[in-house]
């Protein structure tokens, strides 16, 4: 399955966040997606997944456009991780969880995931109960029962502790290992350089980069993405 955008723009207001994209997005890969607040990192994963349409341009999978694939269909393709909290789900853990495989016909089979996210001992909770990241591993978990062969994650690694912020990235790499392509959004420069295969930049003013993390993890490159003085955050060989 192949995901490809063609001259996107995006647009806030009379704003311009990204101009002219072309990202081709290949089966295994892992692509990050760095940029400031406000850069269009989620609007673009939006874009990607077929729930907004750009100002200009147009995003195919297998070279059918997006805009013409029925909602049902898409998602059997692509998962989405939204920032959003569910806040409003009343019902428990396992129910939620089990959510992730609505578009599909067959029963889900939620036991493998209750160890990868350490949910066991939660599966019988509401879900409304639940930590900030209790709840997060909890929306992951229901993002890999929905199986899809392409993941959009826009900021993953939010609530979550260092040992499940390494799970959820080994989880990642398994998927890319396995041939389905996940693309995130993140902050730290670190993570993105142990992870992911290319990176996307982000500025906010219609300027982006696309390229590997050792073309674009550069000390003059992160202060031109965030600003003066953050050029520490990046740790260069680890």
């Amino acid at each position: 399955m192949r995901l490809v955008s063609r001259d996107i723009s995006l647009l806030t207001g009379d704003r311009t966040l990204v101009d002219a994209l072309d990202l081709s997005l290949e089966p295994g890969e892992i692509l990050g997606i760095l940029g400031a607040n406000g850069a269009g990192k989620s609007t673009l994963l939006a874009v990607l997944a077929g729930l907004a349409l750009p100002a200009r341009g147009q995003v195919t999978l297998d070279d059918v456009p997006l805009a013409d694939l029925p909602p049902l269909v898409r998602a059997q393709r692509i998962g989405l991780l939204p920032q959003g909290d569910e806040g409003g789900f009343f019902g428990s853990v396992a129910d939620f969880v089990a959510l992730g495989h609505y578009p599909f016909d067959d029963a889900p089979d939620l036991a493998p995931h209750w160890a990868t996210w350490e949910l066991d001992a939660l599966a019988g909770r509401r879900f409304d109960t639940l930590s900030g990241g209790e709840r997060q591993r909890a929306r992951l978990a229901q993002l890999a029962v929905q199986q899809t062969r392409l993941a959009l994650l826009d900021e993953p690694l939010t609530h979550l502790d260092p040992a499940h912020q390494a799970r959820l990235l080994a989880w990642m790499r398994s998927e890319a290992n396995a041939g389905r392509s996940v693309v995130l959004t993140l902050h730290d420069p670190n993570w993105a350089a142990c992870q992911c295969d290319r990176l996307l930049f982000l500025h906010g003013n219609g300027r982006w980069q696309l390229g590997t993390p050792a073309e674009l993890l550069t000390p003059d490159s992160l202060e031109a993405l965030y600003g003066p003085g953050t050029a520490p955050l990046w740790r260069q060989g680890r």
